[in-house]
């Protein structure tokens, strides 16, 4: 079970641009330029377990056994191909192509 990706600031994010918000140090947590917090402790990607957004939610992070595709039948049979792509670079982080069972 490997992080994919990031969920935050209503979006998902790859690990690369997760990596470089949110890295431990560098940050003056009460600097009005950011407005997020960056956890003390932190994961094998070196982002911090209780990271926030500027909202306030939590960075989460998305496993590889996460769920995040769309299952509907009548949206998979128009989009047969789903992307997970990051919202800050906008790379593809995964993909997804469902097989018609008839």
């Amino acid at each position: 079970m490997n992080i994919i990706a990031y969920t935050y600031e209503a979006d998902y994010h790859c690990v690369d641009c997760t990596v470089k918000r949110y890295q431990s140090g560098g940050f003056d947590k009460a600097s009005p330029d950011y407005p997020y917090y960056i956890g003390d402790e932190v994961d094998g990607q070196g982002v911090g377990h209780d990271s926030l957004d500027s909202e306030g939610n939590y960075a989460h992070p998305l496993f590889s056994t996460d769920e995040w595709q769309e299952f509907d039948e009548g949206f998979m049979a128009e989009n047969p191909t789903q992307y997970l792509a990051c919202g800050d670079c906008h790379e593809v982080i995964e993909e997804y192509t469902h097989e018609s069972r008839g």
